[in-house]
């Protein structure tokens, strides 16, 4: 991966450039999340990753858990418990969250998972769907090694909570990866789902599917925020 955790600990140098920080990162977290959860910063260990695993029939046959993650409502239906995990945050980042949870489906071969449910605080305004949408492409496809990267977008809403959907491909060193990505807006919550696989693994996309497919927001606690 190309960025560095000094990279999030730069001072600010102006008004400009902290609004840029800001805005980037309510659409950055989802993308850079997966990435991190995958790779460890390495895009050779990303490489290596999806070239020796996929994933085993047996996720498709074992009775899968349905749970509710995180504080805000989203719901998700995975082959095992998703493992919360932590992310490096910017300071500057830090001031407009009032919470930030994210969960992985920590599988040791095949399809990843990624949950992200971040709740700002009212000093940004209001969230932006379409930024969060922009911003998750522009950090894959920044990516080191990521090449041919295409993907389309579309509008769709659960329990009439406005959200994405994205679905694309790209190459990352040879190696053509496919990915799903979701996003929620309302009020000062952005849910993301995101879930990424080998182009070539079957088995994978199918899992794939089915944890998107698997998505419920809690219409009566968003409306509650």
């Amino acid at each position: 991966m190309c960025l560095r955790e000094s990279d999030f600990h730069e001072p600010v140098k102006n008004k400009k450039s902290k609004s840029r920080g800001l805005k980037y990162w309510l659409g950055f977290a989802a993308a850079f999340a997966l990435f991190y959860a995958i790779g460890h910063f390495g895009g050779e260990e990303i490489v290596m990753f999806f070239k020796s695993e996929k994933t085993s029939k047996e996720v498709l046959e074992q009775k899968w858990i349905k749970k509710t993650y995180g504080n805000y409502g989203l719901t998700v239906e995975t082959p095992s418990k998703m493992t919360k995990g932590n992310l490096p945050i910017p300071d500057n980042v830090k001031q407009v969250i009032d919470q930030m949870d994210v969960y992985n489906y920590k599988s040791e071969k095949g399809f990843k998972v990624l949950i992200n449910s971040i709740k700002y605080n009212p000093s940004i305004g209001q969230t932006n769907l379409q930024g969060a949408a922009n911003g998750s492409i522009k950090e894959m496809k920044m990516q080191k090694g990521v090449t041919e990267f295409d993907y389309t977008e579309d509008y769709i809403s659960k329990n009439k909570i406005p959200g994405f959907i994205q679905k694309g491909k790209y190459n990352l060193n040879d190696i053509e990866i496919k990915f799903i990505n979701t996003g929620f807006s309302k009020g000062l919550i952005i849910w993301q789902v995101m879930v990424a696989y080998q182009a070539n693994d079957e088995i994978g996309q199918v899992a794939a599917n089915r944890v998107i497919d698997s998505i419920e927001l809690n219409a009566e606690k968003a409306n509650a925020l």
